[in-house]
């Protein structure tokens, strides 16, 4: 698909339920059309070093990839993957949509208004949402720890980290040439972490704290109505992203809520959650958890650079120093 398809469809209303009013929100992987009854969600054909949507079968694979992993948390908000199809001038979304161009996962649609990153915006969200949520993620993440033998090595954290260094041109036009400077220290510091708590890494693996979660834990991806927390958009596409030690999954909620303003419901989270789950039974683990928040500061950096690189704008550019500046705090006391 295109963005002029995507354009067409939506002025066209050429998808199920009402069409009025419709609006079309774009990320640098995916185009979402919201409805409203629906969201239908479809795939841009990028490839990038942690994903690759470049053919109608891959997109389609990870569509319904995304349908089942999300009905875990959200059943009644995932109903289904549809084809979009039709002539290339005139395509729309349906069970009848031929012949197939794409495909879109079909979701119901929620109230944005009760999104975690909007209600936080608005200082709307209480302590009490969060030992809600932590009473809905704890359950969940026992029941999807991983069990049998873990292909792992501590060094492919630092592999993922060092992917920001093929953005130091950007960063050095954002930040400044004390970036790179910056950038420069950390590449001996952190392999070095890493190797320090490389046993207790794997040890941790052994012990039942690896699990198949959600991989993208953070508040944009948490609606907060009063029935109870949402959570939705969990990563389809790279196992090894979703994966991990529940101090990674963890990390990503907290380092968003520190990155936001909100540290004390960062700690409400994390004090509500370790009282149904101790995820922390090692001093090395609280030292872990500081990294992987770091580790987590530097991906949405990279998704902000990556934003950037697509549709340069103020506000993203504020996302830019804000994860850097959150980045550089983690790490100032990282051993």
């Amino acid at each position: 698909m295109t963005i002029d398809q995507i354009r067409t469809i939506l002025a066209n209303g050429a998808f199920p339920g009402r069409s009025q009013p419709a609006e079309l929100v774009e990320t640098h992987i995916s185009w979402v059309i919201l409805t409203p009854d629906f969201a239908f969600k479809i795939k841009k054909p990028v490839v990038f070093g942690f994903l690759d949507f470049s053919s109608e079968a891959k997109r389609k694979t990870y569509c319904e990839e995304e349908l089942r992993l999300n009905r875990r948390l959200a059943p009644e908000m995932y109903l289904g993957v549809l084809p979009v199809g039709g002539p290339p001038d005139r395509p729309s979304i349906g069970e009848n949509a031929r012949p197939v161009l794409d495909y879109a996962v079909q979701m119901r649609r929620m109230d944005n208004s009760r999104q975690m990153d909007v209600m936080l915006d608005h200082q709307q969200v209480t302590p009490a949402h969060l030992e809600q949520l932590a009473a809905v993620l704890a359950p969940f993440h026992r029941q999807v720890v991983i069990t049998g033998p873990l292909v792992y090595h501590p060094g492919s954290h630092w592999a993922d980290f060092a992917e920001l260094y093929r953005f130091r041109a950007d960063m050095e036009q954002q930040l400044g040439p004390s970036a790179t400077e910056k950038m420069k220290h950390w590449r001996t510091v952190l392999p070095a972490f890493l190797e320090q708590h490389a046993g207790r890494l794997l040890e941790r693996a052994r012990d039942g704290f690896w699990v198949d979660g959600h991989g993208d834990l953070h508040t944009r991806n948490i609606f907060l109505p009063d029935s109870g927390p949402v959570v939705f958009d969990c990563i389809e596409f790279n196992l090894h992203f979703r994966q991990s030690d529940i101090l990674n999954e963890l990390a990503f909620l907290c380092m968003d809520l520190e990155a936001r303003g909100a540290p004390n419901l960062a700690t409400t989270f994390l004090n509500a959650y370790t009282r149904y789950w101790d995820v922390f039974p090692d001093s090395a683990d609280r030292d872990l958890f500081r990294f992987f928040k770091a580790y987590r500061a530097n991906v949405r950096l990279k998704v902000a650079l990556l934003e950037m690189r697509q549709h340069p704008s103020e506000k993203l550019k504020t996302q830019v120093g804000r994860y850097w500046a959150l980045l550089e705090s983690y790490l100032i006391v990282t051993p």
